[in-house]
Protein backbone atom coordinates (compact mmCIF):
# COMPACT_ATOMS: atom_id res chain seq x y z
CA UNK A 1 0.00 0.00 0.00
CA UNK A 2 2.83 2.38 0.87
CA UNK A 3 4.40 1.86 -2.82
CA UNK A 4 0.67 2.86 -4.39
CA UNK A 5 0.92 5.77 -2.19
CA UNK A 6 4.23 6.81 -3.47
CA UNK A 7 3.19 6.24 -7.31
CA UNK A 8 -0.25 8.19 -6.30
CA UNK A 9 1.83 11.17 -4.75
CA UNK A 10 4.14 11.18 -7.80
CA UNK A 11 1.67 11.07 -10.71
CA UNK A 12 -0.34 13.96 -8.82
CA UNK A 13 2.35 15.83 -8.52
CA UNK A 14 3.70 15.35 -11.83
CA UNK A 15 0.44 16.56 -13.27
CA UNK A 16 0.32 19.59 -10.93
CA UNK A 17 3.12 20.58 -12.57
CA UNK A 18 1.63 20.88 -15.82
CA UNK A 19 0.60 23.64 -17.46
CA UNK A 20 -2.61 22.36 -19.03
CA UNK A 21 -3.07 21.17 -15.29
CA UNK A 22 -3.46 25.12 -14.71
CA UNK A 23 -5.21 25.98 -17.32
CA UNK A 24 -7.75 23.89 -17.04
CA UNK A 25 -8.07 24.28 -13.17
CA UNK A 26 -8.39 28.30 -14.12
CA UNK A 27 -10.65 28.34 -16.95
CA UNK A 28 -13.58 28.33 -14.85
CA UNK A 29 -12.47 31.20 -12.47
CA UNK A 30 -11.63 33.10 -15.50
CA UNK A 31 -14.47 32.37 -17.83
CA UNK A 32 -16.81 33.58 -14.84
CA UNK A 33 -14.99 36.88 -13.97
CA UNK A 34 -14.70 37.47 -17.92
CA UNK A 35 -18.56 37.06 -18.37
CA UNK A 36 -19.67 39.34 -15.58
CA UNK A 37 -17.34 42.08 -16.90
CA UNK A 38 -18.02 41.37 -20.30
CA UNK A 39 -21.62 41.96 -19.55
CA UNK A 40 -21.55 44.66 -17.35
CA UNK A 41 -19.22 46.49 -19.97
CA UNK A 42 -22.10 45.47 -22.95
CA UNK A 43 -25.32 46.70 -20.34
CA UNK A 44 -22.90 50.02 -19.66
CA UNK A 45 -22.34 51.10 -23.53
CA UNK A 46 -25.36 49.81 -25.23
CA UNK A 47 -25.58 52.17 -27.88
CA UNK A 48 -29.08 54.62 -27.91
CA UNK A 49 -30.90 53.83 -30.69
CA UNK A 50 -31.95 57.20 -33.64
CA UNK A 51 -35.15 56.54 -35.12
CA UNK A 52 -37.41 58.64 -37.42
CA UNK A 53 -41.04 58.35 -37.57
CA UNK A 54 -43.23 59.48 -40.29
CA UNK A 55 -47.31 59.02 -40.28
CA UNK A 56 -48.80 60.50 -43.01
CA UNK A 57 -52.06 58.94 -41.56
CA UNK A 58 -51.90 60.76 -38.14
CA UNK A 59 -53.89 58.76 -36.34
CA UNK A 60 -51.15 56.60 -35.19
CA UNK A 61 -48.40 58.68 -33.79
CA UNK A 62 -49.23 58.52 -30.54
CA UNK A 63 -49.24 55.10 -30.53
CA UNK A 64 -45.64 53.92 -31.57
CA UNK A 65 -44.46 57.44 -29.07
CA UNK A 66 -46.46 55.69 -26.34
CA UNK A 67 -44.92 52.01 -27.39
CA UNK A 68 -41.23 53.64 -26.79
CA UNK A 69 -42.01 55.27 -23.75
CA UNK A 70 -43.85 51.91 -22.70
CA UNK A 71 -40.64 50.31 -23.60
CA UNK A 72 -38.41 52.60 -21.65
CA UNK A 73 -40.95 52.16 -18.40
CA UNK A 74 -40.46 48.45 -18.54
CA UNK A 75 -36.54 49.02 -18.34
CA UNK A 76 -36.55 51.29 -15.34
CA UNK A 77 -39.26 48.84 -13.71
CA UNK A 78 -36.43 46.14 -14.08
CA UNK A 79 -34.10 48.27 -13.07
CA UNK A 80 -35.34 49.80 -10.46
CA UNK A 81 -36.51 45.83 -9.19
CA UNK A 82 -32.41 44.75 -8.86
CA UNK A 83 -31.91 47.74 -7.40
CA UNK A 84 -34.40 46.96 -4.81
CA UNK A 85 -33.57 43.38 -4.64
CA UNK A 86 -29.79 44.20 -4.23
CA UNK A 87 -30.47 47.59 -2.04
CA UNK A 88 -33.36 46.20 0.63
CA UNK A 89 -33.38 46.06 4.29
CA UNK A 90 -32.86 42.24 5.24
CA UNK A 91 -32.27 42.86 9.00
CA UNK A 92 -33.81 45.30 11.82
CA UNK A 93 -37.50 45.00 9.72
CA UNK A 94 -39.25 46.37 12.97
CA UNK A 95 -38.53 49.76 11.71
CA UNK A 96 -39.64 49.26 8.32
CA UNK A 97 -43.02 50.55 7.33
CA UNK A 98 -45.21 46.94 7.09
CA UNK A 99 -47.49 48.70 3.48
CA UNK A 100 -43.27 49.53 2.20
CA UNK A 101 -42.32 46.01 2.59
CA UNK A 102 -45.66 44.84 1.33
CA UNK A 103 -45.28 46.79 -1.44
CA UNK A 104 -41.66 46.17 -2.32
CA UNK A 105 -42.51 42.36 -1.98
CA UNK A 106 -45.56 42.41 -3.95
CA UNK A 107 -43.47 44.37 -7.02
CA UNK A 108 -40.26 42.19 -6.36
CA UNK A 109 -42.96 38.94 -7.20
CA UNK A 110 -44.98 40.40 -9.51
CA UNK A 111 -42.40 41.57 -12.80
CA UNK A 112 -40.87 37.85 -12.56
CA UNK A 113 -44.92 36.05 -12.63
CA UNK A 114 -46.35 38.74 -15.18
CA UNK A 115 -43.91 41.70 -16.47
CA UNK A 116 -46.99 42.75 -18.51
CA UNK A 117 -49.84 43.63 -15.71
CA UNK A 118 -46.78 44.10 -13.77
CA UNK A 119 -46.02 47.00 -15.75
CA UNK A 120 -49.58 48.01 -16.47
CA UNK A 121 -49.45 48.41 -12.45
CA UNK A 122 -46.51 49.96 -12.03
CA UNK A 123 -47.71 52.94 -14.22
CA UNK A 124 -51.33 53.35 -12.54
CA UNK A 125 -49.88 53.82 -9.28
CA UNK A 126 -47.74 56.43 -10.39
CA UNK A 127 -44.21 54.89 -11.42
CA UNK A 128 -41.00 55.61 -10.33
CA UNK A 129 -41.41 58.61 -8.20
CA UNK A 130 -44.49 56.77 -5.71
CA UNK A 131 -42.15 53.85 -5.55
CA UNK A 132 -39.36 55.41 -4.34
CA UNK A 133 -41.21 56.91 -2.03
CA UNK A 134 -43.26 53.64 -0.81
CA UNK A 135 -40.33 51.93 -0.64
CA UNK A 136 -37.42 54.13 1.18
CA UNK A 137 -38.10 53.01 4.57
CA UNK A 138 -37.13 49.34 3.11
CA UNK A 139 -33.93 50.66 2.05
CA UNK A 140 -30.38 50.05 3.91
CA UNK A 141 -29.38 53.54 5.15
CA UNK A 142 -26.31 53.92 2.80
CA UNK A 143 -28.42 52.83 0.00
CA UNK A 144 -26.93 55.29 -3.14
CA UNK A 145 -29.40 56.95 -5.23
CA UNK A 146 -30.89 54.86 -7.84
CA UNK A 147 -29.83 55.49 -11.27
CA UNK A 148 -32.09 56.26 -14.21
CA UNK A 149 -31.75 54.44 -17.34
CA UNK A 150 -31.10 56.04 -20.42
CA UNK A 151 -33.50 55.77 -23.50
CA UNK A 152 -32.37 52.85 -25.49
CA UNK A 153 -34.78 54.95 -28.54
CA UNK A 154 -34.61 58.57 -29.45
CA UNK A 155 -36.26 60.16 -32.06
CA UNK A 156 -34.28 62.17 -34.64
CA UNK A 157 -35.18 65.13 -37.07
CA UNK A 158 -36.83 64.59 -39.86
CA UNK A 159 -33.96 66.29 -42.92
CA UNK A 160 -35.30 69.39 -44.29
CA UNK A 161 -34.21 67.64 -47.74
CA UNK A 162 -37.49 65.54 -47.36
CA UNK A 163 -40.59 65.78 -48.32
CA UNK A 164 -43.24 63.54 -45.31
CA UNK A 165 -45.88 64.07 -47.64
CA UNK A 166 -44.61 62.30 -50.26
CA UNK A 167 -45.58 58.85 -52.24
CA UNK A 168 -43.38 55.85 -50.18
CA UNK A 169 -41.58 54.85 -52.57
CA UNK A 170 -40.24 58.14 -53.25
CA UNK A 171 -39.73 59.14 -49.07
CA UNK A 172 -37.60 55.72 -48.83
CA UNK A 173 -35.42 56.73 -51.91
CA UNK A 174 -35.04 59.52 -50.71
CA UNK A 175 -34.17 58.08 -46.92
CA UNK A 176 -31.77 55.17 -48.24
CA UNK A 177 -28.92 57.40 -47.99
CA UNK A 178 -29.67 58.39 -43.97
CA UNK A 179 -30.64 54.40 -43.48
CA UNK A 180 -27.68 52.80 -44.88
CA UNK A 181 -25.29 55.13 -42.92
CA UNK A 182 -23.91 57.51 -45.74
CA UNK A 183 -25.14 60.62 -44.62
CA UNK A 184 -26.46 61.66 -40.58
CA UNK A 185 -29.59 62.49 -38.98
CA UNK A 186 -29.40 64.84 -36.23
CA UNK A 187 -30.44 64.25 -32.65
CA UNK A 188 -30.67 66.77 -29.83
CA UNK A 189 -28.70 68.78 -32.11
CA UNK A 190 -25.69 66.33 -32.64
CA UNK A 191 -25.20 64.37 -35.86
CA UNK A 192 -26.11 60.89 -35.34
CA UNK A 193 -26.48 57.58 -37.47
CA UNK A 194 -29.70 56.73 -38.19
CA UNK A 195 -30.95 53.23 -36.77
CA UNK A 196 -34.50 52.79 -38.18
CA UNK A 197 -37.37 54.51 -39.89
CA UNK A 198 -40.98 53.89 -38.97
CA UNK A 199 -42.91 55.12 -42.12
CA UNK A 200 -46.74 54.93 -41.77
CA UNK A 201 -48.37 55.17 -45.17
CA UNK A 202 -51.87 57.44 -45.73
CA UNK A 203 -53.42 54.27 -46.66
CA UNK A 204 -52.22 51.77 -44.10
CA UNK A 205 -55.81 50.93 -42.79
CA UNK A 206 -56.35 49.50 -45.78
CA UNK A 207 -54.09 46.39 -44.71
CA UNK A 208 -55.86 45.81 -41.68
CA UNK A 209 -56.60 42.30 -41.32
CA UNK A 210 -59.76 41.10 -39.48
CA UNK A 211 -61.36 37.51 -39.37
CA UNK A 212 -63.21 36.61 -42.26
CA UNK A 213 -62.02 38.18 -44.53
CA UNK A 214 -59.70 37.23 -47.22
CA UNK A 215 -56.17 38.17 -47.51
CA UNK A 216 -55.28 41.29 -49.75
CA UNK A 217 -53.64 40.15 -53.33
CA UNK A 218 -50.05 40.98 -53.22
CA UNK A 219 -49.16 44.75 -54.03
CA UNK A 220 -45.76 46.36 -55.31
CA UNK A 221 -45.69 48.06 -52.03
CA UNK A 222 -45.22 45.80 -48.20
CA UNK A 223 -48.67 45.83 -46.53
CA UNK A 224 -49.33 47.94 -43.45
CA UNK A 225 -46.56 49.85 -41.58
CA UNK A 226 -43.20 49.39 -42.82
CA UNK A 227 -40.59 49.59 -40.78
CA UNK A 228 -36.54 50.21 -42.11
CA UNK A 229 -33.43 49.03 -40.67
CA UNK A 230 -30.17 47.40 -41.19
CA UNK A 231 -29.76 45.78 -37.56
CA UNK A 232 -32.15 42.57 -38.20
CA UNK A 233 -31.52 41.11 -34.50
CA UNK A 234 -32.68 44.16 -32.44
CA UNK A 235 -36.23 43.63 -32.40
CA UNK A 236 -37.69 45.48 -29.37
CA UNK A 237 -38.42 48.67 -30.81
CA UNK A 238 -40.58 46.97 -33.83
CA UNK A 239 -42.25 44.67 -31.26
CA UNK A 240 -43.07 47.15 -29.22
CA UNK A 241 -44.75 49.30 -31.83
CA UNK A 242 -46.44 46.03 -32.98
CA UNK A 243 -48.22 45.56 -29.63
CA UNK A 244 -49.05 49.52 -29.67
CA UNK A 245 -50.47 49.87 -33.12
CA UNK A 246 -52.27 46.50 -32.78
CA UNK A 247 -53.84 47.84 -29.35
CA UNK A 248 -54.87 50.63 -30.70
CA UNK A 249 -56.43 49.45 -33.85
CA UNK A 250 -58.40 47.27 -31.40
CA UNK A 251 -59.59 49.56 -29.30
CA UNK A 252 -60.91 51.61 -32.73
CA UNK A 253 -62.82 47.94 -33.05
CA UNK A 254 -63.85 48.16 -29.93
CA UNK A 255 -65.47 51.23 -30.17
CA UNK A 256 -66.81 50.76 -33.49
CA UNK A 257 -68.93 48.02 -31.96
CA UNK A 258 -69.92 50.13 -28.77
CA UNK A 259 -67.76 48.27 -26.76
CA UNK A 260 -66.11 50.13 -23.61
CA UNK A 261 -62.08 49.09 -24.61
CA UNK A 262 -60.95 50.35 -21.08
CA UNK A 263 -63.71 47.34 -19.61
CA UNK A 264 -62.24 45.15 -21.87
CA UNK A 265 -58.57 46.46 -21.42
CA UNK A 266 -59.21 45.40 -17.60
CA UNK A 267 -60.98 41.89 -18.16
CA UNK A 268 -58.07 40.94 -20.16
CA UNK A 269 -55.70 41.67 -17.83
CA UNK A 270 -57.89 39.66 -14.80
CA UNK A 271 -55.89 36.66 -14.25
CA UNK A 272 -56.12 33.78 -12.00
CA UNK A 273 -53.01 33.06 -9.78
CA UNK A 274 -51.72 29.60 -10.17
CA UNK A 275 -50.39 27.37 -7.22
CA UNK A 276 -47.51 25.09 -7.57
CA UNK A 277 -47.92 22.18 -4.30
CA UNK A 278 -45.76 19.49 -4.01
CA UNK A 279 -47.76 16.38 -1.92
CA UNK A 280 -43.78 15.37 -0.84
CA UNK A 281 -43.41 18.23 1.38
CA UNK A 282 -44.71 18.85 5.19
CA UNK A 283 -48.12 20.16 5.93
CA UNK A 284 -48.17 23.77 5.56
CA UNK A 285 -44.71 23.48 3.36
CA UNK A 286 -46.21 22.52 0.43
CA UNK A 287 -46.25 25.56 -1.91
CA UNK A 288 -43.43 24.65 -4.18
CA UNK A 289 -40.75 27.93 -4.04
CA UNK A 290 -38.03 28.70 -6.68
CA UNK A 291 -35.15 27.13 -4.94
CA UNK A 292 -37.96 23.33 -5.29
CA UNK A 293 -37.73 24.32 -8.63
CA UNK A 294 -34.20 25.03 -8.82
CA UNK A 295 -33.54 21.20 -7.15
CA UNK A 296 -35.01 19.77 -9.95
CA UNK A 297 -32.66 20.91 -12.34
CA UNK A 298 -29.54 21.14 -10.09
CA UNK A 299 -28.48 17.87 -11.08
CA UNK A 300 -28.26 18.30 -14.93
CA UNK A 301 -25.63 21.30 -13.78
CA UNK A 302 -23.81 18.41 -11.45
CA UNK A 303 -23.82 15.98 -14.31
CA UNK A 304 -22.02 18.61 -16.76
CA UNK A 305 -19.44 19.01 -14.30
CA UNK A 306 -18.47 15.17 -13.53
CA UNK A 307 -18.74 14.61 -17.83
CA UNK A 308 -16.27 17.59 -17.86
CA UNK A 309 -13.86 16.64 -15.14
CA UNK A 310 -13.95 12.64 -15.92
CA UNK A 311 -12.81 13.65 -19.79
CA UNK A 312 -10.35 15.78 -18.31
CA UNK A 313 -9.13 13.35 -15.48
CA UNK A 314 -9.31 10.18 -18.05
CA UNK A 315 -7.23 12.38 -20.71
CA UNK A 316 -4.53 12.89 -18.41
CA UNK A 317 -4.50 9.46 -17.64
CA UNK A 318 -4.57 8.34 -21.05
CA UNK A 319 -1.49 10.73 -22.25
CA UNK A 320 0.33 10.41 -19.34
CA UNK A 321 0.38 6.22 -19.67
CA UNK A 322 1.24 6.40 -23.42
CA UNK A 323 3.89 8.96 -22.99
CA UNK A 324 5.73 7.03 -19.97
CA UNK A 325 5.59 3.87 -22.27
CA UNK A 326 6.56 5.64 -25.51
CA UNK A 327 9.66 6.79 -23.51
CA UNK A 328 10.17 3.26 -22.05
CA UNK A 329 9.53 5.15 -18.23
CA UNK A 330 7.43 2.13 -17.73
CA UNK A 331 10.24 -0.56 -18.20
CA UNK A 332 11.93 1.52 -15.55
CA UNK A 333 9.29 2.00 -12.75
CA UNK A 334 8.08 -1.80 -13.76
CA UNK A 335 11.51 -3.01 -12.48
CA UNK A 336 10.85 -2.16 -8.92
CA UNK A 337 7.04 -2.25 -8.29
CA UNK A 338 4.26 -4.30 -10.14
CA UNK A 339 2.02 -4.10 -12.90
CA UNK A 340 -1.13 -3.91 -10.22
CA UNK A 341 0.56 -1.45 -8.12
CA UNK A 342 2.17 1.06 -11.11
CA UNK A 343 -1.73 0.93 -12.31
CA UNK A 344 -3.46 1.92 -8.79
CA UNK A 345 -0.97 4.81 -7.90
CA UNK A 346 -1.57 6.52 -11.28
CA UNK A 347 -5.73 6.18 -10.91
CA UNK A 348 -5.17 7.63 -7.48
CA UNK A 349 -3.07 10.39 -8.54
CA UNK A 350 -5.00 11.63 -11.48
CA UNK A 351 -8.09 10.70 -9.47
CA UNK A 352 -6.80 13.37 -6.67
CA UNK A 353 -5.75 16.26 -9.66
CA UNK A 354 -9.69 15.59 -10.76
CA UNK A 355 -11.04 16.15 -7.48
CA UNK A 356 -8.64 19.11 -7.28
CA UNK A 357 -9.82 20.92 -10.10
CA UNK A 358 -13.80 20.23 -9.15
CA UNK A 359 -12.89 21.37 -5.82
CA UNK A 360 -11.44 24.88 -7.64
CA UNK A 361 -14.18 24.81 -9.73
CA UNK A 362 -16.82 25.06 -6.99
CA UNK A 363 -15.37 27.20 -4.51
CA UNK A 364 -15.08 29.33 -7.58
CA UNK A 365 -18.58 29.51 -8.46
CA UNK A 366 -19.26 29.63 -4.83
CA UNK A 367 -17.51 33.02 -4.44
CA UNK A 368 -18.55 34.16 -7.62
CA UNK A 369 -22.26 34.01 -7.02
CA UNK A 370 -21.36 35.16 -3.21
CA UNK A 371 -19.24 38.17 -3.81
CA UNK A 372 -19.96 39.48 -7.02
CA UNK A 373 -23.18 41.30 -7.83
CA UNK A 374 -25.51 40.31 -10.29
CA UNK A 375 -28.79 41.03 -11.93
CA UNK A 376 -31.19 38.87 -9.77
CA UNK A 377 -30.05 38.85 -6.03
CA UNK A 378 -32.41 36.76 -5.48
CA UNK A 379 -31.90 33.65 -8.00
CA UNK A 380 -28.68 33.41 -6.34
CA UNK A 381 -29.23 33.05 -3.03
CA UNK A 382 -31.67 30.64 -4.20
CA UNK A 383 -28.78 28.41 -6.19
CA UNK A 384 -26.10 28.89 -3.09
CA UNK A 385 -29.12 27.76 -1.05
CA UNK A 386 -29.59 24.14 -3.85
CA UNK A 387 -25.67 23.93 -3.56
CA UNK A 388 -25.22 24.29 -0.13
CA UNK A 389 -27.88 22.83 1.64
CA UNK A 390 -29.00 20.12 -0.78
CA UNK A 391 -28.89 16.91 -0.06
CA UNK A 392 -27.46 16.45 -3.68
CA UNK A 393 -23.59 17.02 -2.90
CA UNK A 394 -23.38 13.66 -1.26
CA UNK A 395 -24.50 12.07 -4.49
CA UNK A 396 -22.61 14.18 -6.46
CA UNK A 397 -19.53 13.03 -4.50
CA UNK A 398 -19.94 9.17 -4.53
CA UNK A 399 -20.84 9.61 -8.08
CA UNK A 400 -18.20 11.13 -9.37
CA UNK A 401 -15.53 9.24 -7.48
CA UNK A 402 -17.62 6.01 -8.86
CA UNK A 403 -17.43 7.17 -12.61
CA UNK A 404 -13.97 7.98 -12.55
CA UNK A 405 -12.61 4.13 -10.64
CA UNK A 406 -15.55 3.01 -14.15
CA UNK A 407 -13.63 5.17 -16.65
CA UNK A 408 -10.44 5.54 -15.58
CA UNK A 409 -9.33 1.99 -15.72
CA UNK A 410 -11.22 1.42 -19.02
CA UNK A 411 -8.53 4.33 -20.62
CA UNK A 412 -5.80 3.07 -18.58
CA UNK A 413 -5.95 -0.16 -20.02
CA UNK A 414 -6.94 1.49 -23.69
CA UNK A 415 -3.43 3.29 -22.96
CA UNK A 416 -1.37 0.24 -21.75
CA UNK A 417 -2.16 -0.94 -25.49
CA UNK A 418 -1.32 2.03 -27.25
CA UNK A 419 2.26 3.73 -28.34
CA UNK A 420 0.35 6.92 -29.31
CA UNK A 421 -2.26 9.15 -29.05
CA UNK A 422 -3.21 8.22 -32.83
CA UNK A 423 -3.60 4.43 -31.84
CA UNK A 424 -5.61 5.47 -29.12
CA UNK A 425 -8.59 7.57 -30.94
CA UNK A 426 -9.84 4.66 -32.98
CA UNK A 427 -10.43 2.25 -29.58
CA UNK A 428 -11.75 5.63 -27.32
CA UNK A 429 -14.50 6.27 -29.89
CA UNK A 430 -16.64 3.34 -28.19
CA UNK A 431 -16.18 4.59 -24.81
CA UNK A 432 -16.76 8.00 -25.66
CA UNK A 433 -20.31 7.21 -27.18
CA UNK A 434 -20.91 5.67 -24.08
CA UNK A 435 -20.16 8.45 -21.44
CA UNK A 436 -21.79 10.79 -24.28
CA UNK A 437 -25.50 9.07 -24.49
CA UNK A 438 -26.31 10.28 -21.08
CA UNK A 439 -25.34 13.64 -20.97
CA UNK A 440 -27.45 14.36 -24.36
CA UNK A 441 -30.17 12.67 -22.77
CA UNK A 442 -30.48 14.86 -19.80
CA UNK A 443 -33.13 17.31 -20.23
CA UNK A 444 -35.69 14.42 -20.99
CA UNK A 445 -34.78 12.49 -17.65
CA UNK A 446 -35.10 15.79 -15.95
CA UNK A 447 -39.12 15.53 -17.70
CA UNK A 448 -39.49 11.62 -16.76
CA UNK A 449 -36.81 10.40 -14.02
CA UNK A 450 -38.70 7.85 -12.63
CA UNK A 451 -39.89 6.52 -16.20
CA UNK A 452 -39.12 3.07 -17.49
CA UNK A 453 -36.77 3.76 -19.48
CA UNK A 454 -34.70 5.79 -17.80
CA UNK A 455 -34.73 3.22 -14.45
CA UNK A 456 -33.91 0.76 -17.03
CA UNK A 457 -30.46 2.23 -18.61
CA UNK A 458 -29.75 3.32 -14.79
CA UNK A 459 -29.10 -0.02 -13.94
CA UNK A 460 -26.11 -0.08 -16.80
CA UNK A 461 -23.38 0.66 -14.61
CA UNK A 462 -21.33 2.76 -17.84
CA UNK A 463 -24.78 4.74 -17.48
CA UNK A 464 -25.37 4.60 -13.68
CA UNK A 465 -23.26 7.32 -12.88
CA UNK A 466 -25.12 10.49 -14.98
CA UNK A 467 -28.15 9.20 -14.23
CA UNK A 468 -28.52 8.15 -10.68
CA UNK A 469 -26.98 11.88 -10.53
CA UNK A 470 -29.81 13.18 -13.29
CA UNK A 471 -32.61 11.55 -11.06
CA UNK A 472 -31.60 11.83 -7.47
CA UNK A 473 -33.66 14.98 -6.75
CA UNK A 474 -36.52 13.19 -7.86
CA UNK A 475 -36.23 10.62 -4.98
CA UNK A 476 -36.22 7.64 -7.20
CA UNK A 477 -37.33 4.56 -5.90
CA UNK A 478 -35.13 2.92 -3.03
CA UNK A 479 -34.71 -0.37 -4.97
CA UNK A 480 -32.72 1.70 -7.57
CA UNK A 481 -30.84 3.57 -5.57
CA UNK A 482 -29.35 0.54 -3.52
CA UNK A 483 -29.41 -1.82 -6.35
CA UNK A 484 -27.76 0.52 -9.37
CA UNK A 485 -25.18 1.35 -6.50
CA UNK A 486 -24.25 -2.79 -5.85
CA UNK A 487 -24.35 -3.30 -9.23
CA UNK A 488 -22.26 -0.11 -10.29
CA UNK A 489 -19.43 -1.47 -7.43
CA UNK A 490 -19.64 -4.69 -8.59
CA UNK A 491 -18.98 -3.05 -12.13
CA UNK A 492 -16.08 -1.39 -11.16
CA UNK A 493 -14.36 -4.41 -9.42
CA UNK A 494 -14.42 -6.16 -12.48
CA UNK A 495 -13.43 -3.15 -14.56
CA UNK A 496 -10.43 -2.93 -12.28
CA UNK A 497 -10.05 -6.33 -12.67
CA UNK A 498 -10.12 -6.80 -15.96
CA UNK A 499 -8.12 -3.48 -16.66
CA UNK A 500 -5.63 -4.82 -14.30
CA UNK A 501 -5.27 -7.62 -16.41
CA UNK A 502 -5.01 -5.81 -19.70
CA UNK A 503 -2.69 -3.42 -18.49
CA UNK A 504 -0.43 -6.43 -17.29
CA UNK A 505 -0.02 -7.88 -20.61
CA UNK A 506 0.02 -4.67 -22.62
CA UNK A 507 2.09 -2.31 -20.55
CA UNK A 508 5.26 -3.72 -22.26
CA UNK A 509 3.87 -4.85 -25.20
CA UNK A 510 4.81 -3.04 -28.54
CA UNK A 511 3.55 -2.62 -32.08
CA UNK A 512 0.23 -2.51 -33.15
CA UNK A 513 -2.59 -2.79 -30.62
CA UNK A 514 -4.22 -6.30 -30.44
CA UNK A 515 -7.09 -6.99 -32.46
CA UNK A 516 -10.29 -7.87 -30.54
CA UNK A 517 -9.56 -11.88 -30.53
CA UNK A 518 -5.76 -11.08 -29.69
CA UNK A 519 -6.89 -9.15 -26.49
CA UNK A 520 -8.98 -11.90 -25.40
CA UNK A 521 -6.46 -14.34 -25.69
CA UNK A 522 -3.96 -11.91 -23.93
CA UNK A 523 -7.15 -12.07 -21.10
CA UNK A 524 -6.64 -15.96 -21.12
CA UNK A 525 -3.02 -16.01 -20.18
CA UNK A 526 -2.49 -16.00 -16.45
Amino acid sequence: MNIIRLIAWREYMENVRTRGFWIGILVLPVLLVGIFLIQSRLANVSPTRHFLLIDQTGRYAAAVQAAIDLEHQREILQAFVSYLLEHRREQDLERTSASAATAADQLIEDVPSDEVAALNQWLENGGLDVALAMVSPYLEPDAPAFELPRRRFVAAELPGDVDPGADPANLIASLRPYLNGERPVLADGQRQELFALILIPESVDNAIVRPGTLPAPPAEAPPGIQYWARNLTDSRLPDAIERSINSEVRNREFANYGFDAELVRNVQRTRMPLSRLDPRAAQGEEQVSMADTLRQFAPMGFVYVMFIALMQSVQYLLSNTIEEKSNRIIEVLLASVTPHELMMGKLLGIGLSSITTVSVWIVSLLLFLNYFPVGNAEIVNQILQVILGSELIPWFIFYTLCGYALYAGLFLAIGSLCNTLKEAQSMMVPVIILLVVPVTIMPFVVQDPNGTLFRAMSWFPLFTPFLMMNRAAADPPLIDVIGTSVLLLAGIAFMLWLSGRVFRHGVLRTGQPPRLMELLRLLRRH
